[in-house]
């Protein structure tokens, strides 16, 4: 009787790929089509904003941020130098009717569409750095871009840093060779900060410009034929940001401080002679085009920071006045003006407020000042009166009040005196 032999059969495990795990195929361009012929579909920005909420559950928004923002921006999906992706089903439309660039030049109106991005952004926050990212991309684009459009993409960079929905760091894109030789970069820049200073004040605009280091880079964006700082003044009072000018030139003056401070220092270290310091800070105030006072208040700075001083109080107090007395000349060089003696005197009271040790000895330093015709006395009277700064005033004010009453005596018996005469 014949059995009946088994047929073989294969063994192991069989693998079988998890949906997740498939790769999902990038077609942005029916990601394209499904947006635009949404936002074609809205009525106004209402209509936009509800659509593009509702619309991040069903299409993968954090996939294709580019092409979505690409789409809200420009109308269409961005080619390498800013023209519209023409691609794909030809019955299809390739551009959106509501974006930034058809919205109408109007502040107001650019605001409301800037909600838009806000509202989006808000409901779906992984989308803040693609955002960014993207609108820094189209930036490089202006060249291909209309003047019109440009204008538009201005006004809505501005209103989108004012409302803090993008840093101000994504101005250095505009430095970019290209844009700032066919002054592009100084016509956007213009225009976008005149859309800023819609919603804020100009002192807003310079701050967020300092606090991102655009402040020195201003006079970048300017042709390098027409780079100068008088250019820098003519076309920013024109275009009514006169502020920016005077942004511009502090923080020139910051960085000239800077520059004398480190000379000024390494001439103090090397026990340069009183006479060339003197000399060489001449020529570093008419270079670095820094007032009197500017000077004085270095030299001062630089003074009391190059020496250890010792931390015993009668022992500091001789090696202060000593110190300022050796330096005495060089002091008094740069007191031709009252103003600058009055500075001074504020800068001596502020150094003693934050150096505790140096609180008792302040009249002792202003009296050594006066013999030594750094201060005068008409100085030293303003200073008691109205000058002084509010840091440690009633202390330093009682200390200064027994030699502001012998000088106020002195000056009454100098008034009996030429009377009688």
């Amino acid at each position: 009787m014949s059995q009946k032999v088994p047929k073989p059969t294969l063994t192991g495990q069989r693998l079988r790929t998890r949906k997740r795990d498939e790769k999902e195929k990038y077609e942005p361009l029916v990601f394209r089509d499904a947006i635009i012929a949404g936002v074609n579909d809205c009525g106004d920005l209402d209509a936009l904003s509800k659509f593009l909420d509702n619309t991040g559950g069903s299409l993968n928004y954090r996939r294709y941020a580019e092409v979505l923002f690409d789409i809200l921006f420009a109308g269409g999906m961005l080619a390498p130098g800013g023209s519209i992706v023409s691609d794909g089903d030809p019955d299809k439309p390739v551009k959106a009717t509501l974006c930034v660039f058809s919205t109408d030049a109007d502040f107001n109106k650019m605001r409301e569409f800037a909600q838009v991005f806000d509202l989006l952004l808000r409901r779906y926050k992984y989308l803040q750095v693609p955002f960014s990212d993207d609108l820094e991309k189209i930036l490089k684009f202006l060249k291909g871009f209309s003047e019109e459009e440009r204008a538009r993409l201005a006004m809505a960079t501005g209103t989108l840093i004012g409302m803090g929905l993008i840093q101000a760091t994504i101005l250095n894109n505009l430095l970019s060779e290209h844009l700032v030789k066919e002054g592009l970069a100084l016509q956007f820049i213009t225009q976008l900060f005149l859309a800023y200073t819609n919603m804020k004040d100009i002192s807003g605009l310079a701050s967020a410009l300092r606090k991102c280091g655009f402040s020195g880079k201003l006079i970048d964006v300017f042709p390098s034929q027409r780079r100068s700082l008088e250019n820098l003044e003519s076309h920013f009072h024109e275009a009514g940001l006169g502020g920016l000018v005077d942004m511009y030139r502090n923080h020139q003056a910051a960085g000239n401080k800077k520059i004398v401070e480190s000379q000024l220092t390494e001439m103090i270290e090397n026990e340069t002679d009183a006479s060339e310091i003197q000399s060489a800070c001449l020529d570093l105030q008419k270079k670095h085009d820094l007032g009197e006072y500017d000077i004085l208040v270095l030299i001062w700075k630089v003074l009391m920071a190059s020496v250890e001083w010792s931390k015993k109080e009668d022992i500091l107090a001789e090696q202060a006045l000593r110190h300022i007395a050796k330096n005495a000349t060089l002091l008094a060089a740069f007191t031709k003006q009252p103003r600058s003696e009055l500075c001074l005197m504020v800068k001596i009271q502020e150094y003693c407020y934050e150096h505790v040790n140096f609180m008792k000895i302040f009249h002792r330093m202003v009296m050594l000042l006066y013999k030594t015709d750094v201060v005068t006395e008409a100085t030293i009277l303003q200073w008691f009166k109205t000058g002084h700064s509010a840091k440690g005033k009633s202390v330093f004010l009682d200390q200064l009040k027994p030699m502001i009453d012998w000088l106020e005596n002195a000056e009454e018996e100098s008034s009996e005196e030429e009377d009688e005469d």
